[in-house]
């Protein structure tokens, strides 16, 4: 195993963690939550567009499609079939959303989405260049997620005690991930590999025009800062890949 890979877990598992925790400790708004999640919407498209789409490229020729649009669709039908939103849509004065039972589902889904997360880690492991801005990208999304959640979590009335057990589950859910595509494709060739880092691509595509871009265009009263977050992030992720190489 790289010895890079359980440093990136290492600080994935405590994003995550921190993100859990973080609605505990007070009240929040959708609208304090929004900003951060444009940014990591930045993160993403970054990452994508200026790191993993090119590397994987050069891999697989003319078949780079097929896994990019797999890891598209896999996100499209999780979250129209299986994941209910982890951002209230309906919110009141104060950001809470109408009290409906949602929690599971909500939390079966992005588990399921987090393990997809770690096959974009592990599938880097051989990739310096790469597993830096990865890392940016599945952290800056992990953290907003688990923030998003934990509070759907107290928005369901779960008690303090249960979030705090059921979201250190979910921070370990990257990691797994990570760890059981690693084994699967550590010795593959760089066809595999090339197909796993498109498929991690398509996956952050279908989080960041799912999630993160209709968020951004319903907040008409709040425009501007929004859009600064993802831009931000855009630029970092640039950054990041050019001073990687």
């Amino acid at each position: 195993m790289s010895a890079s890979l359980p440093f990136y877990l290492a600080i994935i598992l405590i994003g995550s963690l921190v993100g859990g925790m973080l609605p505990l400790a007070g009240n929040w708004s959708r609208r304090s939550l929004l900003i951060p999640v444009a940014f990591s919407g930045g993160i993403l498209l970054g990452a994508a567009f200026f790191d993993m789409i090119p590397e994987s490229a050069p891999l697989l020729g003319k078949w780079l499609g097929v896994p990019l649009l797999a890891g598209f669709l896999t996100i499209f039908v999780l979250e129209r079939f299986v994941l209910v939103h982890p951002y209230p849509e309906h919110a009141g004065a104060h950001g809470h959303a109408r009290h409906i039972h949602l929690g599971i589902t909500a939390y079966a889904g992005l588990s399921f989405h987090s393990l997809l997360d770690g096959l974009a880690i592990s599938s880097t492991y051989n990739r310096p260049d790469l597993g830096g801005v990865v890392l940016l990208a599945v952290l800056f999304h992990k953290i907003p997620d688990a923030f998003a959640l934990a509070s759907l979590l107290l928005l369901d009335r779960w008690t303090p005690r249960a979030i705090v057990g059921w979201m250190t589950l979910f921070a370990f859910s990257t990691p797994l991930g990570a760890i059981l595509t690693w084994m699967a494709i550590a010795e593959t060739d760089n066809t595999v590999i090339g197909a796993a880092i498109a498929l991690s691509a398509g996956t952050f595509l279908a989080v960041a025009t799912s999630d993160v871009l209709p968020q951004i265009r319903r907040m008409n009263n709040q425009r501007i800062w929004p859009l600064i977050a993802l831009l931000a992030g855009l630029a970092i992720s640039w950054i990041g890949g050019t001073l990687a190489g």
